[in-house]
């Protein structure tokens, strides 16, 4: 009994490693249904749904396919985060505890619809955000072919699922490590991340998200936030103390990097969020 357990947990890791967890029931929610028939589609958006998307990768709180133009993505919602496990529906002396999660999960996908729907009306050059759909509608028309890790492939109604098109980017860690030994292209690269976030503050925002160098991307010569689901409003960010101290909280991960890459930029990245700070 005990090796046919352990053999059915092998390879039910085995396959999570081999699929990267994804399935189909994990993009699929009931969205609310809004009016739509004076919404009208971007043709940019009809174009470029209009090709196949293969799996690329897994974020925290999206599925990412590449498009075969290699020039956008696109981003399924994992609604399954949202959602409490099967063992805590079904024990219904945890009730107190269920709720809990329920509250927490609740606000959780609150909070990043919030989030995503914040990247589209506001920071699309911050975000090189496309188009972002959290409703159900009825004037895409459209289903996109998209490939998983395995080849297979499935037809998406774009009109009943949460997506979020972007354009593709190179990662910024990936940047940051092909020019390591080189302070002036790395300064710059620096004062490209400095001067994003700083429009995206000066509009009222912040990003909440802790690891600043991961979840940033590098396009056409910019630095951008390319995971758009932690930003937050704030009414505060006037006042040059708490500019200084949210621009401070946010770079603190890429400090880390500097500091075990290339010391001179920590002291760089200080220098600028202060004279950031100063101009308000």
């Amino acid at each position: 009994m005990i090796f046919l357990v352990a053999l059915i947990l092998a390879i039910s890791k085995s396959w999570q490693l081999i699929t990267d967890g994804f399935r189909i029931d994990k993009i699929n929610s009931s969205l609310t249904k809004i009016d739509s028939s004076n919404l009208t589609i971007d043709p940019e958006i009809t174009k470029i749904v209009d090709q196949k998307f293969k799996y690329l990768s897994k974020g925290c709180q999206t599925y990412v396919f590449k498009s075969l133009d290699d020039r956008y993505v696109l981003k399924f919602i994992r609604y399954h985060r949202y959602k409490i496990p099967l063992w805590l529906r079904i024990f219904t002396f945890l009730d107190s505890y269920r709720n809990k999660r329920l509250y927490y999960k609740d606000k959780l996908l609150k909070d990043s619809l919030k989030s995503y729907e914040i990247a589209s009306k506001f920071l699309k050059d911050e975000t090189a955000i496309v188009y972002v759909h959290l409703n159900e509608t009825d004037n895409i028309n459209k289903k996109v072919q998209i490939i998983d890790r395995l080849g297979r492939k499935y037809l998406i109604d774009l009109d009943k699922t949460g997506f979020v098109v972007q354009k593709k980017v190179k990662t910024f860690e990936d940047i940051l490590r092909q020019n390591k030994g080189n302070e002036i292209e790395l300064k710059k690269l620096a004062n490209s991340f400095l001067y994003t976030t700083e429009a995206i503050y000066r509009k009222g925002f912040i990003n909440d998200d802790y690891n600043c160098v991961k979840n940033s991307g590098f396009i056409n010569g910019k630095v951008i936030h390319s995971d758009v689901g932690s930003f937050l409003p704030r009414d505060n960010l006037k006042s040059k103390e708490n500019f200084e101290k949210e621009l401070v909280r946010f770079v603190r991960y890429f400090k880390k990097w500097s500091d075990k890459n290339a010391p001179f930029l920590s002291s760089h990245l200080d220098e600028k969020i202060k004279k950031m700070a100063q101009t308000l």
